[in-house]
This record gives C-alpha cells, sequence and structure tokens, in this order.
C-alpha cells in the first residue's frame, strides 16, 4: 500500500499530457511546413515540365534546322540550257532551280502589339511597325544527286490559324536523250513541266498525303536570299553590279520595277507577294547565301491551342509569344554566278 506521503508527491508532481492549444499549433505548424515543402517540390517540377518541354522544342527545332541546312547548302543549278519565255520574249540563264513564295491558302496569325511603337496619331504606318505577325513560306530547290538530279520541297502542312507541321518532299531522276530527234535544248522544258512545277504546284491535299512530316508546331518559316556582297534580293530594290546577278523585279500587278539586262539571260524573277514579302524564283544562277528562320512553339501550348474551339485559338496563340523559340541559320551556297 502506498503511504499518505506517496501519494501526496503523485498529486503535486505536473500534468504530463499536451493541452489543445499545444495540439493545434504543432498540427499549424506541421501544416506549414507540409506547405512550404509542397509548394518547393510542385516549383521544381514545373522548372522539370518547362525544361523537358524546351528541350523537345530545341532538339525537334534543331534537328530540322540542321537537315534544311544541310540540304540547302548543297544547292545546285540543275544545268540544262537557257530557255526563252514565249509570252515575256525574255531569255532565261537555265531551269528552275530555286523558288520560295508565301505558301497558298495560309493566313498569317497576329502574335503581338508594340505598343510604344504607336503614335498618338495611331496611323497605318505606326501599326505595320507595331504588329508582330508570323510567316509561312514554302520553298523547293534543284541539287545533284548520285543517278543525275534532286528535287526538294519545305513546306508548313496541316495549318491550323497560323500553325502547323514542317514537311518534306523530294524527288530524283534524270533526263536521258532517248530519241534521236529529242534535243538537249528540250532538257528545260522537260525538266520544269515534270519535275519541278509538280512539286511546287501541289495543293494542300496533295501535300498532306506526299509531304514527310519533320517537326510540329511550326509558327513562322521564312527564307531570304542575299548577293555575294550581303544585300538582300527583294522585289523594290536593285543594285548595279556586273558581277551580280540580272533579276527581273515585278509588283503586285506584274509590271515591271526596274528594268533587265537584255544582254544577258534572266537569272531570277522577284515578285512583290501578299503582305509585302516576296516571291523568288532563280534559273540558270544562285544568290550568295539565304538567310532561314524558323519558329517553333512549345508542346504544352500547341497541346492547349488545340483543345480549345477554333474561333479562340488564334487569339490564345496571339498571347503566347513567350513560348515561341526562333532558330535563325545563315547558308551559304557554293554555286555564285
Amino acid at each position: 500500500m502506498r503511504s499518505r506521503h506517496d501519494n501526496a508527491r503523485l498529486r503535486a508532481m505536473p500534468d504530463q499530457a499536451f493541452t489543445i492549444l499545444e495540439l493545434l499549433v504543432a498540427v499549424s505548424v506541421m501544416t506549414l511546413v507540409i506547405y512550404v515543402l509542397y509548394a518547393l517540390f510542385n516549383q521544381t517540377q514545373m522548372a522539370l515540365r518547362k525544361n523537358a518541354s524546351q528541350v523537345d522544342v530545341n532538339e525537334g527545332g534543331r534537328a530540322a534546322m540542321e537537315m534544311i541546312v544541310r540540304e540547302l547548302s548543297q544547292m545546285e543549278v540543275s544545268g540544262y540550257p537557257a530557255i526563252t519565255d514565249e509570252q515575256t520574249l525574255l531569255t532565261y540563264s537555265g531551269s528552275k532551280s530555286f523558288l520560295s513564295r508565301i505558301t497558298p491558302g495560309n493566313k498569317a496569325l497576329l502574335l503581338a502589339y508594340q505598343s510604344d511603337a504607336l503614335t498618338p496619331e495611331g496611323d497605318e504606318e505606326d501599326w505595320e511597325q507595331g504588329v508582330r505577325t508570323n510567316i509561312l513560306q514554302d520553298f523547293t530547290f534543284s541539287s545533284r544527286g548520285d543517278s543525275g538530279f534532286l528535287v526538294t520541297s519545305y513546306r508548313v502542312i496541316h495549318v491550323t490559324n497560323g500553325v502547323g507541321t514542317l514537311a518534306r518532299y523530294r524527288t530524283n531522276g534524270t533526263l536521258r536523250v532517248t530519241e534521236p530527234g529529242q534535243v538537249q535544248f528540250n532538257k528545260t522544258k522537260l525538266f520544269n513541266r515534270n519535275f519541278f512545277d509538280p512539286i511546287v504546284n501541289a495543293s494542300s491535299e496533295e501535300a498532306d498525303y506526299a509531304f514527310e512530316p519533320i517537326t510540329d508546331g511550326v509558327i513562322h518559316l521564312r527564307i531570304s536570299p542575299y548577293d555575294q556582297f550581303g544585300r538582300p534580293l527583294g522585289h523594290g530594290s536593285m543594285y548595279y553590279d556586273p558581277l551580280g546577278l540580272n533579276l527581273e523585279r515585278r509588283g503586285t500587278t506584274g509590271q515591271a520595277l526596274f528594268p533587265v539586262a537584255t544582254t544577258r539571260p534572266v537569272d531570277g524573277t522577284l515578285v512583290q507577294d501578299r503582305g509585302a514579302q516576296s516571291q523568288v524564283q532563280f534559273y540558270g544562277a544562285l544568290p550568295g547565301y539565304f538567310d532561314v528562320e524558323m519558329a517553333v512553339v512549345e508542346p504544352q501550348i500547341l497541346k492547349q491551342m488545340r483543345a480549345l474551339p477554333p474561333a479562340f485559338q488564334a487569339d490564345f496563340l496571339g498571347r503566347q509569344i513567350g513560348k515561341v523559340t526562333l532558330f535563325r541559320q545563315r547558308v551559304p551556297i557554293r554555286d555564285m554566278k
């Protein structure tokens, strides 16, 4: 039996249990710690997903640009002789070797607007300088192959609201004289009609079927030619240089902007396309180099865009200019006339 003294000592000892207030404080502190850890973990996961998405864009865009640069740098003229156009009576320096243009049927997408470019007057020139938009061009060129020539074309297909899939098409062949009445002069027409023009004039449905997809999410594709002195070869500018190219320049209605030298064949035709962009075509000669631009949207943004109704997709993409990665490469052309 415990003595009276032991009972009194036990009653004098402090209570060992937690109070409700202490439990609430402990739970609150633990909740705060868990919340902070979850926020750090969530930010880490978001950074990892963003980096993974950026890596996918960089890898896909870089691989596509490397393919374009490698094949474009091997561009050569087809080597077929000069030909005289029956309508214009101009002599062109050879068969078609390169053509670029705004892809028919593709509409420009308003990406962003720079408000600091708008003056109080707000005239049309301010809007043209302040508005950023995309350009979707396709280009076709010739090069040498093992058995003859190669014709390669790049185009953005499956375009919806200014974004689509970069695709490529390539064909090869050779033109041999097999009949006694067939002369070499006809090879230029045969090459243009049977190989170059069908690729260029392929409809959107034909391109969707024949072109091989390379990378998705392409929102901008543009190629610009320059001469050997680094001067842009645009439809509205002319540089007199006896070593340069003899280029024909036309306006939107086909009118001649500058006279063409009639003492030698025409090397190319530059036509003002819609949106003040140039349609460029070269024949038996090529420019000094090209600047190629390609912009790719992040896969997550592309997925979100395609999940929206079509009426809201363009506005959504227009506000995602920060999620676009731009690739740019200068491609020198060795075969310069």
